[in-house]
């Protein structure tokens, strides 16, 4: 296909782009269809969890546009050590706090 891609992102900015217009978005991450779930738990969820061994309290809010992947990126495939989500993980690595401590 001939097609131009209108989306460019990098670690923190999205930028769409319409001819010569463009609009940028600035996030703390930016990820795409290629990232890899257990880059995403780190980047996002790790630290969370580890606070709230500690005592803290933590949400994770998945909110997003229908078909978006936000299902996959929370449940994932919990039986694919490479493929599960964040709640998959989540339960892991709470479970290996409480066995190491």
């Amino acid at each position: 296909m001939n097609s131009l891609s209108c989306v460019e992102k990098n670690d923190t900015v999205i930028r769409l782009s319409l001819n010569k217009d463009f609009k940028e978005f600035c996030f703390d991450q930016v990820f795409d269809g290629q990232s890899k779930q257990e880059d995403v738990y780190e980047s996002t969820a790790f630290s969370l969890v580890e606070s709230v061994a500690e005592g803290y309290n933590g949400t994770i809010f998945a909110y997003g546009q229908t078909g978006a992947g936000k299902t996959w990126t929370m449940v994932g495939m919990p039986q694919d050590e490479q493929l599960k989500g964040i709640i998959p993980r989540t339960f892991t690595h709470l479970f290996n706090i409480t066995q190491s401590g």
